[in-house]
């Protein structure tokens, strides 16, 4: 057991590093912390909007309409970050996160979750 952490810990350096600065500079504005969810993951619940998946840290709004089906997909982000390691950042962390910042304003009749890097993380969850 030790030994998976620290080596998905290591292998999902760049990310986790991320989430715990993270974690650092909303700490004000933690309401929860569930420890451990069944990916091994932190599940932290805020008081800003926006969720995000940052390796062993899951940060969801605590006040978003459907929690259980946001948690569910950022697991599968968190299951995303498990399977690309190092790459994650490059190939879903970074494209989603522009995503999420600009979909409105550039494809505003466009699904949130058509884009490539959320219909993985759904499809990762089977939803």
């Amino acid at each position: 057991m030790f030994k998976e952490v620290i080596k998905d810990w290591i292998w999902q350096f760049p990310q986790n590093i991320i989430g715990v600065l993270y974690k650092y500079l909303i700490k004000d504005r933690i309401v929860d912390m569930i420890p451990v969810t069944t990916e091994g993951t932190q599940l932290i619940f805020k008081e800003t909007k926006g969720s995000i998946s940052l390796g062993k840290y899951v940060f969801v709004y605590r006040n978003v309409k459907n929690i259980s089906y946001i948690v569910n997909h950022e697991t599968g982000h968190t299951k995303q970050s498990l399977m690309l390691g190092p790459l994650y950042l490059i190939i879903i962390g970074i494209p989603s996160f522009l995503w999420a910042l600009l979909h409105k304003k550039i494809c505003p009749n466009v699904d949130y979750y058509k884009f490539y890097t959320e219909a993985w993380a759904n499809k990762l969850m089977g939803i």
